[in-house]
């Protein structure tokens, strides 16, 4: 069943324009209110159609002048003749969508954020009228059904805040309009829906089908927070769905469609890496060091070591002998060496004087070499 009250609007009721518009919501409840004015014969309505309408001026004047809202603090009013009129503006076009507008009924943010229904009259004892009782109704079966609202989230002001709202009398009734409600929508399956506040195994299913689907709902818990909220609305944008955040027959269902696996892309044809190539490419830059790290943290302890003394071997054997007085790259190649393994303090200057010579004995010392100050094919192999 669609949304099938009618409910006279607020431009036909001659509202004025509210003062900002409201943003709108995606409801769980539908919030039942007094609007604990006299009740009849004495009600501002005498159950007339224009005198609905003048009451519904009223409310919003009080309600903009008296509390400084900036509409109708409702969404909905139902007068003592059954006539529905809209509160806040761009409230009926919304439910009628499935959803709702930011209002000022409840007193909470969890409230305000569902449509609130004003009736008219005191309902402390005083008990509503059978056709305004019908109106309520129609009007509760229409919101629960475009807005997907189980029967059961029809509750009472006071369920929010402390107050008298909607009167002892009509808040003992919840339990009867809750049943004639869900006979109304008999075969609707409203209760079929997970929205924000649902919790269980399904909501964990649903969570867990978002997952898998790339849509992160944030923690799978079981709870319908917001985080799930969003990665639903994220999910129906994607598959081209009313973007509601409500999951709804339809959108479970594309869930539950596996997708079939891409096709799969052939590697792209490279030349073989060179590791000549590679030191060329590090030769000289700040990394340097960490990329031969990394490099040799991925060979194993053998491969190290063979190359280690193939290298050793090779280069010692292609370097000159050295001895103090002689200058060049083989000499600026000496101290960084002997740098590097802490006998050496002095400039890199390619020039083999006394501090070099000095560096290389103590070298040859520690390593149990001749003790000579010549760097030959030992002592080379050695650094």
């Amino acid at each position: 069943m669609n949304f099938t009250a009618t409910v006279i609007s607020a431009s036909d009721w001659g509202a004025v324009p509210p003062r900002s518009w409201a943003a709108e919501t995606t409801p769980r409840f539908v919030v039942i209110h007094h609007t604990a004015s006299p009740n009849p014969p004495n009600d501002a309505s005498r159950g007339t159609d224009a005198g609905g309408r003048a009451f519904a001026r009223s409310l919003q004047s009080a309600h903009m002048n008296g509390f400084g809202w900036a509409d109708s603090g409702h969404n909905f009013l139902n007068t003592t003749g059954g006539f529905l009129l809209e509160g806040r503006q761009n409230s009926l076009a919304s439910v009628r969508r499935g959803r709702s507008v930011r209002s000022a009924h409840a007193g909470t943010t969890e409230g305000n954020d569902s449509p609130g229904i004003e009736n008219e009259g005191t309902f402390t004892t005083y008990q509503m009228p059978a056709v305004q009782w019908r109106s309520l109704v129609d009007l509760c079966a229409s919101i629960c059904s475009s807005c997907k609202i189980s029967p059961d989230n029809i509750r009472g002001h006071r369920d929010f805040v402390p107050t008298q709202c909607p009167g002892d009398w009509l808040y003992a009734q919840l339990p009867r309009l809750r049943q004639e409600v869900r006979q109304r929508l008999a075969g609707t399956p409203v209760d079929n829906f997970l929205r924000v506040g649902s919790t269980g195994s399904r909501v964990t299913e649903l969570q867990q089908l978002l997952l898998a689907r790339g849509f992160n709902p944030g923690p799978i818990d079981g709870i319908f927070g917001t985080g799930t909220q969003q990665a639903v609305i994220n999910f129906q944008r994607f598959r081209s769905l009313d973007p509601s955040g409500v999951a709804d027959d339809a959108t479970i269902q594309a869930l539950r469609v596996v997708p079939p696996p891409p096709t799969p892309t052939p590697p792209p044809v490279t030349a073989p890496v060179k590791l000549i190539d590679t030191y060329r490419f590090y030769k000289d830059l700040a990394h340097q060091q960490q990329a031969v790290q990394w490099l040799e943290t991925q060979l194993s302890a053998q491969v190290l070591e063979q190359f280690s003394i193939r290298w050793r071997a090779q280069t010692s054997a292609a370097l000159p002998t050295l001895k103090q007085g002689d200058t060049g790259d083989a000499v600026r190649q000496l101290q960084q060496r002997l740098q590097s393994r802490g006998f050496y303090p002095g400039a890199i200057n390619g020039s083999f004087d006394t501090a070099t010579r000095n560096a290389v004995i103590a070298f040859q010392r520690n390593q149990g070499l001749q003790q000579d100050g010549i760097v030959g094919a030992n002592t080379w192999r050695l650094l």
